[in-house]
């Protein structure tokens, strides 16, 4: 067996050499500590860059680097500077968080919303019209059919 690395990794290929769980490779993914797999669904693939960097992603977590600063630290950009600097481009960056409101209706029955996707009025008529169609029937509807 070689000790080159493969030019190709499944997710769990690439979990188990870098000693992580395939969810946590995802979640670095998501992130942005690593890039997206090559190709989609089945196809989707990832390579000895990924590899490496995911490593060296655990090397510095396993030193307590926040991961905060483990993205800055991969992406040479100080934690201070909101921006790319000119002439760099950062391999990986994060999307900024997003966040979302969880609505119970009913029992077992709940709705997400993205912070800023309804304005207040909608909201309100979307769960109204939501809770009255989640109401039971009475006995009295059920004579009207």
């Amino acid at each position: 067996m070689s000790n080159t690395p493969k030019e190709r990794y499944s997710i769990g290929e690439l979990a188990d050499a870098g000693g992580v769980s395939r969810r946590t490779v995802r979640y670095y993914v998501q992130r942005g500590l690593l890039s997206p797999p090559t190709g989609l669904g089945r196809s989707a693939h990832y390579d000895a860059a990924h590899l490496a960097r995911l490593i060296r992603v655990r090397q510095l977590q396993q030193a307590g680097v926040p991961l905060e600063e483990i993205a800055a630290r991969l992406d040479d950009v100080p934690l201070a500077d909101s921006g790319p600097r000119p002439g760099v481009a950062p391999a990986h960056r994060a999307a900024p968080a997003t966040r979302w409101q969880r609505l119970t209706l009913a029992d077992g029955v709940e709705l997400s919303v993205r912070d800023g996707a309804l304005d207040p009025t909608t909201l309100d008529a979307l769960m109204k019209a939501i809770g009255e169609s989640l109401v039971p029937p009475t006995k009295e509807h059920d004579d009207v059919q």
